[in-house]
This record gives C-alpha cells, sequence and structure tokens, in this order.
C-alpha cells in the first residue's frame, strides 16, 4: 500500500477482534465506501465473497473492468477440502 499514491485498504472480518480496532466485522457495502472515478477496487477473498461484491460495482459507479481480485481459501479440488 505504501507504494501505491492515494491507496488505502479496508478490513472486514467475519470475527474482527480488539488486535484490529479498525476493521469492521459486516458484510462489504460499496456504497458506504468512497471510491475514486478511476481508481482500481483490488479485492483478496474467499470465492463468495467475490461475486457479492463484484455484483455491487455498477450501482457504485465502478465498472467490472476496474476490479482485480485474489481468491484465497481452502484447495477446492484436492479430495476431501469440497465445501
Amino acid at each position: 500500500m505504501k507504494e501505491l499514491p492515494g491507496a488505502r485498504s479496508v478490513f472486514r472480518y467475519e470475527h474482527a477482534g480488539p488486535e484490529k480496532p479498525d476493521a469492521r466485522s459486516d458484510l462489504m457495502d460499496l456504497s458506504e465506501i468512497e471510491l475514486p472515478d478511476e481508481g482500481t477496487v483490488f479485492l483478496c477473498d474467499p470465492l463468495p465473497f467475490i461475486p457479492d461484491v463484484r455484483g455491487q460495482s455498477p450501482a457504485a459507479g465502478v465498472s467490472p473492468r476496474r476490479i482485480r481480485y485474489e481468491v484465497f481459501g481452502p484447495d477446492l479440488w484436492l479430495p476431501g477440502t469440497a465445501a
């Protein structure tokens, strides 16, 4: 983040604890965040989260082309790890 001029991060956790006082523990709502007109949105979350936020992007004035994401979580292709 230090290397991206004007960048900022917003953290949300399922259960935010006291060690992360600025984190929120609710679901992401893009209408609550001031987004730059031509900025790029980066998401790094489990797969169920990403379609929800991406679906909010048109109403928030964010073109889906400006969204980048990285999925993390269990490897769904390994035997015994599918949700």
